[in-house]
């Protein structure tokens, strides 16, 4: 249960946050890269930098696309990492330790389908 599990709120942070980037905002960004098409209402008065970026990802050959958008979603991944990282140095809860090294380490483990220490699955 979960009053008698100590650590049952940090795997449930660290999962959220891996769903994040896996499923959630950090794959806006890349979803736009990967269509090729980064705002279709942008307007050339008003959303200039868009317009600019629609018009280069349009450029773009579908694998240079496929690189890019890879690049994106491991830029989001990446905040999230080095966030855990100063949440470890902080000392603060429930990040002040992780299971297999630091919470930041965990985090890639479960970011590459690794199953939290003790589960059966």
């Amino acid at each position: 249960m979960i009053e008698h599990d100590s650590r049952w709120l940090y795997r449930q942070m660290i999962d959220a946050m891996v769903v994040a980037c896996l499923q959630g905002p950090g794959q806006v960004s890349a979803e736009r890269i990967r269509i090729g098409v980064w705002n279709p209402n942008a307007d050339v008065d008003t959303d200039p930098d868009q317009v600019a970026m629609n018009g280069l990802l349009s450029s773009l050959e579908e694998s240079h696309r496929q690189a890019l958008s890879a690049l994106f979603a491991e830029e989001f991944a990446s905040g999230i990492f080095n966030a855990l990282t100063v949440l470890t140095a902080a000392h603060l809860e429930p990040f002040h330790e992780g299971y297999e090294g630091d919470p930041s380490d965990d985090f890639l483990g479960r970011i590459d389908g690794s199953p939290w220490p003790g589960d059966a699955r």
